[in-house]
């Protein structure tokens, strides 16, 4: 599907003339009116709307506003044969408008501001999609961090549950050659032992799969009531082997307050934090570093803090802490994770902001959410 150019003018014949001036160079749509223009907005993928400012019903500026709502990519540009100040003013701060042309226009003039805006919108367009391809490449990297310990944290669980099975396989088989009451009561309450230690080791393999299918997995992002505590806990078992060889936890969880999110993202932002964390530290010995995570309710909102005691962001690092790629560790990360971090608390009317931890020395990242 190519993208198209619509114009938007009650005065038919003044379509007739843009669509004869542009229409060799350009996939060009018209529109009489703001209802018609949007039923084109809806069906056609449109990369450029210019539209007349004096319109019945609707102006062009507010034709403009709300596409910026609802099409956000899509270039808007507004043409008038009037010199009215306050319509500019109005297209550039409502409609964010990229131009505003005055009438009559040169036909060049039109057809290079077209271009111009065709490739804008072709340059947002793709970096709309590099920015979904750079989130789940953050994702990847996050559980990359993670997934030696993956394993070892299977293993236990998966060694009770064969052992387990085993035992139990072997005494039922004795238990059909024996006939003695008192020793097959005894026996079998050996087998349901081994198998409550069975139920415990898969429901452990249960949990680790869950942390792991929650930052990963793709999902519709729906919002819904989010248990804060259970997300945190599945990414905290999801980091616990490597979480335990670098430092120390210190871990005060004294509710459990429901958010409206997705645990999908709400599960990428804890262990964004956490991985986070442990990066900042890890050149050190383990006995020498702790991590600290605290979630906490104050007033309406959920609050969870997640610090280290490690060298700190620097104060003239501070404002930039957040802004895409851009990273302190050498060789470390992809100055990402942060960035998407605060996007996706913010989505869900939240906050997310940095400093440093007075009791540990070291980082402080605070995430509050509306109950």
């Amino acid at each position: 599907m190519s993208v198209k150019v619509l114009f938007v003018d009650d005065d038919e014949a003044n379509l007739i003339v843009c669509e004869a001036a542009c229409a060799g160079d350009f996939d060009v749509l018209t529109a009489t009116s703001a209802e018609a223009a949007m039923a084109h907005m809806r069906r056609d993928e449109v990369g450029v709307i210019i539209a007349d400012q004096r319109m019945p019903g609707t102006s062009g500026v507010e034709l403009l506003e709300r596409v910026r709502i609802e099409y956000p990519d899509t270039v808007r540009l507004l043409i008038t044969a009037y010199s009215d100040v306050q319509a500019a003013v109005a297209a550039i701060n409502r409609g964010r408008v990229r131009r505003y042309l005055r009438k009559p226009w040169e036909p060049d003039e039109l057809r290079a501001e077209l271009a111009d805006a065709l490739d804008v919108y072709s340059m947002s367009r793709k970096l709309s999609a590099l920015e979904v391809r750079l989130r789940e490449t953050e994702r990847v990297y996050a559980l990359g961090v993670v997934a030696a310990s993956i394993a070892h944290e299977m293993k236990n669980p998966m060694m009770w549950v064969t052992n387990s099975l085993s035992f139990a396989q072997k005494e039922l088989r004795r238990l059909a050659e024996q006939a003695n009451a008192g020793t097959v009561k005894q026996q079998l309450e050996e087998i349901e032992a081994s198998l409550t230690d069975t139920r415990t080791g898969v429901d452990r393999v249960v949990d680790i799969v869950k942390g792991i299918e929650m930052p990963t997995r793709s999902d519709s992002g729906a919002l819904r009531p989010t248990d804060f505590a259970e997300v945190l806990r599945l990414s905290l078992r999801l980091v616990s082997g490597e979480l335990m060889r670098c430092a120390s936890l210190e871990l005060d969880v004294t509710c459990a307050p429901k958010v409206k999110s997705s645990p999908t993202k709400l599960g990428q932002v804890v262990l964004n934090l956490i991985v986070n964390a442990m990066q900042a530290i890890s050149v050190r010995p383990r006995s020498e570093n702790v991590i600290s995570v605290r979630l906490r309710i104050e007033d309406a909102w959920a609050v969870l803090e997640v610090a280290d005691n490690g060298p700190g962001i620097p104060d003239e690092d501070l404002d930039r802490i957040f802004d895409p790629f851009f990273t302190s560790k050498v060789g470390v990360g992809t100055g990402l994770g942060l960035a998407i971090s605060r996007r996706i608390v913010e989505e869900i009317d939240g906050s997310l902001v940095a400093g440093r931890d007075e009791r540990l020395g070291g980082a402080s990242f605070i995430v509050r959410l509306p109950l």
